[in-house]
Order: structure tokens, then C-alpha cells, then sequence
């Protein structure tokens, strides 16, 4: 796992949306009468007041942020692919899934299509941000749609007219790097009216933020590290249950790729790929730590969970939801044989109905073992509450059961004795007249 975290080569926060210094400054221009003027009062960014000015530029000035979080495992695909850097063409390309790229389906994955359709109607209604030199800190997707815009033949020139002129908020040269992450923070963490950051791209930047603390600290002990938890859930404007979620979920996300890598000799990227599509799942996976639980399960047996993981990344189940069950198959050899028999199965209608029929066989089996297992807490209990001495039940003997303990009991009982068949009544009715 450790290398996988090391080759994914993740940027994090901290580099790639500075601005370039070897890059002159992208001036703002007027239009349609309005002139570039400084925004007042000064936009927040994550608790952070920063200074921008507002204006227009051609959108074809405008840099698109290859070091975007949600392009990162595109654009190292292509460079491995094509042995280069992409071209600012090349990553409107990517973001219209028109790239070619393994394990990269051919649906839109970043909606350009129906964001160009809108721009083109109403133009970009929120304005990107951009850094002094014109690169994007925020809006990739709308300056992607509007070159789309631009170069397509679906448009008609008033169309094309909107998408070319855009209205932007530009950092100023004395921008400051944490003022830079503030926006990213902001835009992208805190809830707004845009396409957020898919979740695996929220938890990759905070499962680096978290590895870099500890190599920071170098190995802090168990109380330091909830404090620098709690402090990071802080910065990204998250609780601090939500940051441990996404840190076990990259954790058991590289665990599935590695497994992909190792096992089934996946390229790395499409084993990437997969794991972002699935990204979810490792959520209900992480869930149970605690014996009987899907986690615990999962770590008690490496077979189990590298079938888990094959059939997760073969997509063989149907949903997320059925992840909860998988802790009723483990240890049940009829329902492994389903889980089995469906990794093996390439329909994948027929596997998941295959999977679907381990899932049920492990549930049955773990409900017919709880009620056996009721009968045996049942029969341990009265025979304890027949030999136990009755002066327990006094509240003033000094072994009597708590007054608390005791009225519980008695409500059980009532509960009991409301449910009791009739039959059983009419047993215990014959055995009181035959006593007389």
C-alpha cells in the first residue's frame, strides 16, 4: 500500500497552482462597458478575506490547471501514454473523454456537454478564478465548455459570442500561496452551487495532507496524532469523523489497486480509474472493524478480500448496499461458493445474480444461527434464574439486583408473557385444575 501511495506521485495542495513566474501577467479588459475594477468588499475564501479584481478575458488566454486534483490520474496517463505533457488543446480533450485514454469510458465524464449547452445560452455565469499569470484556480469544467463552445459547429455565432468573453476574478501579483489554497479549499470543499470535487479527489488531497503531517512530525504518538486529525479536519471546513472516513477509504482504495496491479496485472492508471468508480464502496468496506463486522471480516482472510476486490472491480455487485452482507459469506462455504462461482462467470448479468445468491445464502444461514443462538441464551438464563435465591428480588437484602436491574426484568417479562402462544396458556391452565 505504501507504494502504491508513493507512485501515484499526488500533488496535494501545495504546488501546482502558483502562480508562473517565468509567465507575463494576463491583463483584464473591459466589456460591453464594464471596466476591470477591483471587487468590494473582498471575496471570503475559507475564513480569509483575499483580494481580487474582476474583468473580462478571451477565454482562449486562459491557462486550464493541469495540477487540478480531478485531472491528475488523466494527466499521468498521458504523459505515460504519449511521453509528453498535454497541451492546453489535449486537456480540453481529457475533459471531454475524447482522449483515448485506457480504462477511461467514453461518457462524459466531466458533464462538458451539458455546461457548454448552458454557457452558451446564458454565457458563465459564475465567474472562474484565476491566478496573475491566467492560470485557473477554479472553473476548469467552464473555460473547458466554453472552448468547446467555441470550436464547435453546434453553436451559432451570438452563441460563440457569450463562450469567448469571460468574466473573471483574478488574484492579484502580492497573492500569497496560502491565499491561493484558500480558494481551492473553498470553491471545492464548501458547499456551492457547482460540480464538486468527486469524493476519491476530496480524499486523496486529504490522505496526502495527512501523510505529510506525520513524515512532518515524524511518527507522533496516538494523542498527537488525533490533534493534527482534528486540525486538518479544521482547515478543510470538515468534522473530523468525515476526515477519518475518507483517510480509511484511500487507505482501502490503494489496498484494491495494488490488488489489481499485483494479482491481476492491471496497468496502474485503469486500476486507478476503477477505484475511483468505486470509490464509495470503500466506505461500507471500511465499516465493522469489530469481529463480525465487513471490515473485520475482510482482514481476518486475504482470499475473501481479494475476491471482494475482483468482483468489486469486475463490477459484479449491484450496488453498494450489498457490501453489508458480505459479513454473513465469510466463514459460510455455501455462500463463498456463490461469490466464487460469480468471479469466474463473465455474463455480467449472471454474476451478480450469482452474487446476489451468496448474499442471501449467508443471511439466511446467520439468521437461522441467531435463533439457535437465542434458544441456548434462553435456556442458560432461566435455568440461572431457577437455582439463582429469591431474596435477590428483595430490594433491601444486601445481594438484591438494582431496583433499575430489576424493573427491567419485570418489563421483559410482561413482554413475554403478552406474546406467549395460547396454546401454552391452555397447558398451563389444564396443569393448575389437574393440581386442585
Amino acid at each position: 500500500m505504501q507504494e502504491v501511495s508513493q507512485s501515484r506521485e499526488r500533488g496535494g495542495l501545495r504546488s501546482g497552482q502558483g502562480a508562473d513566474p517565468d509567465r507575463q501577467a494576463l491583463s483584464l479588459s473591459s466589456h460591453k462597458g464594464v471596466e476591470p475594477h477591483p471587487v468590494r468588499p473582498s471575496p471570503v475564501f475559507h475564513s480569509r478575506p483575499v483580494t481580487v479584481n474582476e474583468g473580462f478575458v478571451d477565454v482562449h488566454d486562459i491557462r486550464l490547471w493541469g495540477e487540478n486534483q480531478r485531472l491528475k490520474i488523466h494527466v499521468g496517463q498521458f504523459e505515460k501514454t504519449h511521453g509528453r505533457k498535454p497541451t492546453p488543446d489535449d486537456l480540453v480533450q481529457i475533459m471531454k473523454s475524447e482522449a483515448n485514454l485506457p480504462g477511461v469510458d467514453e461518457r462524459d465524464q466531466f458533464k462538458i456537454a451539458d455546461l457548454a449547452r448552458s454557457i452558451a445560452s446564458s454565457g458563465v455565469r459564475q465567474p472562474p478564478v484565476i491566478s496573475y499569470d491566467g492560470t485557473l484556480l477554479d472553473g476548469n469544467r467552464r473555460i473547458a465548455a466554453s472552448l468547446h463552445v467555441l470550436a464547435s459547429d453546434d453553436f451559432s455565432p451570438e452563441e460563440k459570442a457569450r463562450a469567448r468573453n469571460v468574466r473573471v476574478w483574478q488574484l492579484t501579483e502580492h497573492a500569497t500561496q496560502d491565499e491561493r489554497n484558500a480558494v481551492v479549499v473553498s470553491l471545492n470543499f464548501e458547499p456551492d452551487y457547482k460540480e464538486d470535487w468527486p469524493e476519491y479527489v476530496k480524499g486523496r488531497i486529504l490522505y496526502d495532507e495527512w501523510r505529510a503531517a506525520l513524515q512532518n512530525e515524524n511518527h507522533p504518538g496516538v494523542a498527537r496524532q488525533k490533534e493534527l486529525r482534528r486540525e486538518l479536519a479544521r482547515r478543510f471546513a470538515i468534522t473530523t469523523e468525515r476526515f477519518n472516513r475518507y483517510v480509511q477509504m484511500v487507505e482501502l482504495s490503494d489496498e484494491f489497486e495494488e490488488h489489481a496491479r499485483t494479482k491481476r496485472d492491471k496497468d496502474a492508471h485503469e486500476a486507478q480509474h476503477r477505484a475511483d468508480e468505486y470509490f464509495q464502496y470503500f466506505d461500507e468496506l471500511g465499516k465493522g472493524r469489530s469481529p463480525g463486522g465487513v471490515n473485520w471480516s475482510l482482514n481476518q482472510d486475504e482470499t475473501f478480500k481479494g475476491l471482494v476486490f475482483d468482483l468489486l472491480y469486475d463490477r459484479k455487485f449491484h450496488n453498494w448496499r450489498a457490501i453489508r452482507d458480505l459479513k454473513y459469506v465469510y466463514q459460510n462455504e455455501e455462500a463463498t461458493e456463490f461469490l466464487r462461482e460469480a468471479n469466474k462467470v463473465d455474463d455480467p448479468d449472471r454474476a451478480q445474480d450469482l452474487v446476489d445468491d451468496g448474499l442471501s445464502a449467508g443471511r439466511t444461514a446467520r439468521a437461522a444461527e441467531r435463533s439457535v443462538g437465542a434458544n441456548k441464551r434462553i435456556e442458560i438464563f432461566v435455568k440461572w434464574l431457577r437455582e439463582v435465591p429469591v431474596n435477590i428480588f428483595s430490594l433491601g437484602s444486601p445481594s438484591a439486583i438494582t431496583e433499575k436491574n430489576l424493573r427491567e426484568l419485570y418489563e421483559v417479562l410482561k413482554l413475554v408473557e403478552v406474546h406467549v402462544p395460547d396454546e401454552l396458556r391452555r397447558d398451563d391452565d389444564s396443569s393448575a385444575i389437574q393440581a386442585q
